[in-house]
């Protein structure tokens, strides 16, 4: 089974005393979630996550990540191919031009 994994950017709102803490440690305690991470620039949490399908992980973004109390708002992008991970060039197979059509 192929799996489908996405990056998504979380705006949330610090709370009083723990600041991103405790939000942060709730999202990362979900199974779908590999890593989070906080963030300088226009979003303060990066997630990244695998399901078995896109639905899986939009179902998952709007069920359980956008329900938090404290979430303003995510950003869901989907990684449709992998050219390099952890330091390591995927198998490209042959020639990697797209092809043109007049």
């Amino acid at each position: 089974m192929n799996e489908v994994h996405a990056a998504i950017e979380l705006r949330i709102t610090p709370q009083r005393e723990c600041g991103f803490g405790k939000i942060a440690e709730r999202v990362s305690k979900f199974e779908q979630v590999e890593a989070c991470f906080l963030m300088s620039g226009g979003y303060d949490l990066l997630v990244f996550v695998k399901g078995d399908s896109l639905q899986d992980v939009a179902h998952f973004v709007a069920a359980d990540l956008s329900t938090i109390d404290g979430v303003l708002s995510t950003a869901t992008h989907f990684m449709l191919k992998t050219y390099k991970a952890k330091g390591v060039f995927e198998d490209l197979g042959g020639d990697t031009r797209l092809a043109v059509t007049p």
